[in-house]
């Protein structure tokens, strides 16, 4: 059965068969179905729908509204998956072929720490309060507990923001949280800006929040006297002819705390998962194993990103040193194409004079003076050049240049490199 369709076809398939016996075929929960047509904004039949159809009875049929989002109109059902970046593929599996070793070389470990038990219990876990947390933490451990809070009760220090009343069970989840760390190599740390995890040179940096409500404020018996008070004082103030500004008693909001604590990841790393947090039938604590292993796996694919970009600087850098000696190549053999044509003008140019000097002598006794002075400046300039055309001369230019030296300074193994394909190769 296909798992690709439009909103008006999974709208159909939805209202003409229960979902129970759709998500079968679709082999997926019914729950999830339902999350899927939730998601794409697909109303489906409410209780007792399908009695009453059974029932022969009439049954309201909510109509499919129209959504101007166009990348909901093409519903993917169950085992589809969104591409994957390919740019960063080799460092998701690279960052899970790091936690599934980690989890590996832990299983293959004795079994020592006294809460690994409790932690792979279905009980509820329930850490005890921690006298001396790990030292990594020690410091915020006494900020948190020394913190003042502000009016509704919130302690906020860097990487932690809870309710007093969460102060003692927070320092409990982190101190087992870094602990679990240190079995998979990770060092923790407190920075300004949060709680740091790392293998050196890579971190990642997480906090832990409370959840908070937002309630309109009923005001208290005390509160209600003062406003009262005030506004009494305000009536004897405009009868006496002078203003009295108002004021207010009472917040118009209170935030009330849930007691529910969240991790989260500030890194980024794609198809990781970066948040976890207290649930129905789960707790921060009974993920510490999963929270420790998604730290790990955000290192690892940090680790594998910048690796990936240490090579592809060396890459570029190796490929503009190569493109820098084919232009020097380029230069020199254009210098040697000069210093080739200056010794062979050098030569010409010497043989003629020979053939002129030598013709001369046919001449010189009836030569004059201005004549003779020719041909001694003809013999002077020969001798220049067959001084500059003398094998220990040559060698010393060539030398001078740098035009043909052993070794090549400038060789390439790999030959000319390509052209540039796009700005920055």
């Amino acid at each position: 059965m296909k798992r690709t369709f439009s909103r008006e076809e999974l709208y159909d398939l939805v209202w003409s068969t229960p979902i129970a016996t759709l998500a079968e075929q679709f082999d997926i929960s019914d729950r999830g179905l339902a999350k899927t047509c939730a998601r794409y904004q697909i109303p489906v039949p409410g209780r007792g729908y399908w009695a009453k159809v059974e029932a022969g009875q009439p049954a309201t049929k909510t109509p499919l509204w129209k959504i101007e989002n166009p990348t909901l109109e093409t519903v993917h059902i169950g085992a589809f998956k969104p591409a994957v970046n390919p740019y960063v593929a080799f460092a998701i599996e690279a960052a899970n072929t790091t936690v599934k070793k980690s989890k590996a070389e832990r299983e293959a470990r004795p079994v020592r720490e006294k809460h690994s038990d409790a932690l792979s219990s279905k009980e509820p876990i329930v850490f005890e309060p921690v006298r001396r947390p790990h030292d990594s933490i020690s410091s915020l451990a006494a900020a948190v507990k020394s913190a003042k809070c502000d009016q509704y009760g919130e302690v906020s220090v860097p990487g932690v923001r809870v309710h007093q009343n969460s102060r003692i069970r927070v320092i409990a989840v982190l101190h087992h949280l870094v602990v679990a760390l240190e079995k998979r190599n990770i060092t923790s740390g407190c920075i300004e800006t949060g709680i740091k995890a790392a293998i050196d040179p890579d971190s990642v940096r997480f906090e832990i929040s409370e959840s908070r409500n937002r309630e309109k404020h009923i005001p208290t018996p005390a509160e209600l006297k003062k406003h009262e008070d005030h506004e009494r004082r305000r009536e004897i103030a405009q009868r006496r002819g002078q203003w009295l500004y108002p004021e207010s008693f009472w917040p118009e909001y209170d935030y009330v705390y849930s007691g529910k604590l969240t991790l989260e990841i500030q890194n980024w790393a794609d198809g990781a998962r970066k948040r976890w947090g207290d649930g129905k039938h789960q707790t921060l604590e009974s993920m510490l194993e999963a929270m420790a292993d998604g730290v790990l796996f955000h290192l690892a694919y940090e680790k594998a990103r910048r690796e990936e970009r240490e090579a592809e600087d060396r890459r570029r850098k190796h490929m503009a040193h190569r493109r820098e000696l084919h232009k020097k190549r380029q230069e020199r053999e254009a210098n040697r194409l000069i210093f080739l044509r200056q010794l062979a003008d050098c030569q010409r140019e010497a043989a003629d004079l020979r053939v002129t000097i030598a013709n001369a002598s046919n001449f010189l006794p009836q030569a004059s003076l201005e004549y003779l002075r020719m041909i001694g400046w003809a013999e002077q300039r020969l001798a220049h050049l067959e001084a500059q055309s003398r094998l220990d001369t040559l060698t010393s230019n060539l030398r001078e240049q740098n035009l043909f030296p052993e070794p090549d300074d400038l060789h390439d193994p790999d030959g000319d490199p390509p052209p540039p394909r796009y700005w920055g190769d």
